[in-house]
């Protein structure tokens, strides 16, 4: 055999041992663009994904507070603010139908499903280009109080924005 057959069957047989041994870890990436508005914190990162709420047995829910801007490619326009669907903690518990009203609010102005304007000049002062002023971005119990059932309870607030048309 010559050498340039060795090296080749060598090569071959090098590899093939490698990958037998070789390992692979595959992340999936998934980003939600919309190319006009956004709500990010204050300081330009990624809002978190989920909150944990502390609970005092006496005044119940400990609300949550974040600041935030809302970033846009259009500061021009009004930006219309409203949640997805009311929010509440539902009682993860086998056989608990309890639920938690949560009231949740953005620069002081209560959300709901149906839309609130917060007009452009409120909101972009220019100190950021392209993002909003710093708003308290706040949820918690609608009525302050013990909580019936003890136990894990969750639930979704989903905020849209929206360029008013």
């Amino acid at each position: 055999m010559s050498i340039m057959k060795k090296a080749a069957l060598a090569a071959t047989l090098v590899a093939a041992s490698l990958s037998a041994n070789a390992a692979q870890t595959n992340i999936t990436v998934q980003a939600e663009v919309d190319n006009t508005l956004t709500l990010l914190k204050a300081d330009g990162t990624a809002m978190p994904d989920a909150v944990k709420l502390g609970y005092n047995p006496v005044r119940g829910l400990i609300p949550w507070s974040e600041r935030v801007r809302i970033f846009s490619n259009d500061t021009s326009k009004d930006v219309q603010v409203r949640l997805q669907a009311p929010v509440e903690l539902v009682s993860t518990n086998s056989g608990s139908s309890v639920t938690v009203p949560m009231t949740v609010s953005l620069s002081g102005r209560t959300l709901s499903t149906a839309a609130i304007d917060f007009a452009a000049a409120d909101l972009y002062d220019g100190a950021i280009p392209d993002a909003s002023v710093a708003m308290d971005l706040d949820i918690a119990q609608t009525t302050l109080g013990a909580i019936a059932a003890a136990g894990a309870y969750e639930g979704m607030a989903s905020v849209v924005l929206a360029i008013k048309p």
